[in-house]
């Protein structure tokens, strides 16, 4: 139990010692780089399926809703985790005496970051298609690294809960792949004759 503390205590030292790095004239730039891979999750897929339209390769369009429907999949784990668990800490925007948080953010349970708990899953779920394009890789987690450190610099999320997220978010991921792909078998004909409807 006093490693648990120890362990604890580090965290919030982490987070306190972060949050300095950037003075608050400086919040919007770390609002937006704290949301970064969220528009980079909707650009990519939204890419990979007008790709697939232009190229009038279905399998892109597939590859899309795979990775999606993987985040929608493991947003049932951040729904259990983070809103179904007992509060067991005081969220990082809640320490007394902290400085006040760059970035607006509910004051639920704050392990684990969603943002970092999705972007695990994403990283999981593009890596199975592309994890022999090297480019795409260094890509991916470069966006990823800005985002998850800003949301720690802004105040909003212990470190821990940075890991404790992309932890979950890829393990999720990994296990209800075949679950996600059984889904998509069945109702991927479904998708792509509503598309064609509105020629997408």
């Amino acid at each position: 139990m006093n490693f648990i503390n120890q362990l604890l205590d580090f965290d919030l030292s982490l987070l306190q010692s972060a949050r300095w790095l950037v003075w608050s004239q400086y919040a919007s730039l770390v609002q937006v780089t704290g949301e970064l891979v969220v528009f980079f999750w909707a650009g990519t897929l939204i890419g990979l399926w007008l790709y697939g339209v232009y190229k009038k390769d279905n399998e892109y369009k597939k590859t899309a809703l795979t990775i999606f429907f993987t985040i929608v999949a493991v947003f049932g784990i951040y729904a259990i985790i983070n809103l179904g668990l007992p509060k067991w800490r005081l969220g990082a925007m809640e320490i007394a005496g902290a400085i006040a948080p760059l970035i607006p953010h509910p004051t639920d349970n704050s392990f684990p970051s969603g943002h970092a708990l999705f972007t695990g899953a994403f990283l999981v779920a593009l890596l199975r298609y592309y994890r022999y394009n090297s480019s795409i890789v260094i890509i991916v987690v470069l966006v990823a690294l800005i985002t998850l450190v800003s949301r720690v610099i802004g105040g909003v999320h212990y470190p821990g809960d940075i890991i404790g997220g992309l932890v979950f978010g890829s393990v999720g991921a990994y296990f209800l792949r075949p679950v996600v792909d059984i889904f998509i078998s069945k109702t991927f004909p479904i998708f792509i004759k509503i598309a064609s409807y509105i020629r997408l």
